[in-house]
């Protein structure tokens, strides 16, 4: 009897100082790459909002169309590679858009100092991270109000690394390129000028995750979690952009830069945000969605129905319930 006794009180002892992910949920979270646009997800690791909802996250950096291949696969739970899985939804693919961080872009447009004003890009190269793609798109719109023609400006793929937007813009190999709010603070800082918030030009909901029609028929409870640990981090990010700024210093990979510098980014990051609670897109900004980001650039003649493309059921839930705590993380 002493004997059992010794060993249940061993078992008891050895089941308390399991880790606390021991018996946590796996999934993978894939976003398109390690920038402060997705300092949430590292912020929900790093502050156990995962694990405070059962979960052993996973975070995988692979965007566009291979993200995309990797959530239709199950080899990712949940992707935020929002416009390519929205672009995929039109042709098909089984997909919705479940949440978004952001109700604007949080991009900045960043020239050469020789660069005063929209109009001084007539006839100047500028560089995408791919031609036709959303910074592309936002660059010409940008141009445009500047009385600047899509014709006048020579595209230029500079793929999606922010030093080597920022050498192409020093070199002079471009005269302009669309940077976040941590390259555009390293960019200042080797001297670039920064011309324009792209996100004044109009509400359009950014870096949205998507997930496959299966899994929210099967596993909204899982769904309903993850935007509720995803929830959090936003709401702690545009809080405590000090203590956001040392998880981004630690997990991030953006060189060059200070602690203070980083602090600055997150505010100007934040800025994108709707007011209140996060993770909802207005109903301008999903209409938007689907004229700028699908229509037009698929040159699809009819309107898109937002029920084809959008459930944003769970996400309404979760923010209904932040709001009836006060907003409190």
């Amino acid at each position: 009897m002493i004997g059992k006794l010794h060993f249940l009180v061993a078992l008891v002892i050895w089941v308390a100082i399991l880790p606390a992910n021991a018996h946590a949920e796996k999934i993978r979270t894939a976003i398109p790459g390690a920038n402060l646009n997705y300092l949430t997800v590292y912020s929900a690791d790093e502050r156990k909002f995962f694990r405070d909802e059962g979960f052993d996250n996973e975070t995988i950096a692979i965007g566009g169309p291979a993200g995309i291949a990797a959530l239709l696969s199950g080899e990712i739970d949940f992707s935020g590679a929002g416009g390519s899985g929205l672009r995929g939804a039109v042709r098909g693919a089984p997909l919705k858009a479940i949440f978004y961080q952001t109700e604007k872009p949080t991009w900045y447009l960043v020239v050469h100092p020789s660069i005063t004003s929209g109009t001084d890009l007539k006839g100047k190269k500028v560089g995408a991270a791919l031609i036709g793609d959303s910074e592309d798109r936002f660059i010409t719109l940008f141009a445009e109000r500047a009385g600047v023609a899509a014709k006048d400006l020579t595209k230029i793929s500079l793929g999606t690394g922010i030093g080597d937007k920022i050498l192409g813009v020093k070199s002079g190999a471009v005269s302009a390129v669309v940077l976040d709010p941590a390259g555009t603070v390293a960019a200042e800082r080797e001297g670039l000028r920064k011309l324009a918030y792209l996100g004044d030009i109009f509400p359009l909901p950014f870096q949205g995750y998507v997930v496959t029609n299966q899994k929210l028929k099967d596993n909204p409870a899982q769904v309903k979690r993850w935007i509720r640990a995803m929830t959090r981090s936003l709401l702690f990010v545009r809080d405590r952009p000090e203590e956001a700024a040392d998880i981004a210093l630690k997990r991030l990979r953006i060189r060059n830069i200070t602690k203070p510098m980083l602090t600055e980014a997150i505010r100007s990051y934040t800025r994108a945000f709707p007011a209140g609670i996060p993770g909802v897109p207005s109903a301008e900004g999903v209409k938007n969605i689907l004229e700028h980001e699908l229509r037009i650039p698929l040159k699809l003649d009819k309107p898109l129905a937002a029920e084809q493309f959008f459930d944003l059921r769970i996400a309404e839930e979760v923010r209904k319930e932040f709001e009836a705590k006060g907003g409190n993380y």
